[in-house]
């Protein structure tokens, strides 16, 4: 960013860094601004991924009685 004299300086006006190297210090673990890095485990995937099976395999019960059901009907 500029500062207010029109020259890029590097310093940080109205809170917003002056480059990219800034902003990464700003994002950094260890800065305690909030932003942590994400961790995803093997395990949250599975649960996500288990949970949509379930879904799956209600979705298709549930079609599979009602195209029964639609069959039965025309006979």
């Amino acid at each position: 960013m500029l500062a207010e004299g029109g020259a890029d300086n590097g310093e940080v006006v109205a809170g917003v860094p002056a480059s990219a190297a800034d902003i990464a210090v700003s994002n950094s673990a260890d800065s305690g601004t909030g932003g942590e890095a994400l961790t995803s485990t093997r395990e949250d995937l599975t649960v996500f991924f288990s949970i949509g099976v379930v879904i799956d395999v209600l979705l298709m019960t549930a079609f599979l009685v009602w195209a029964v059901g639609q069959w039965r009907k025309k006979k």
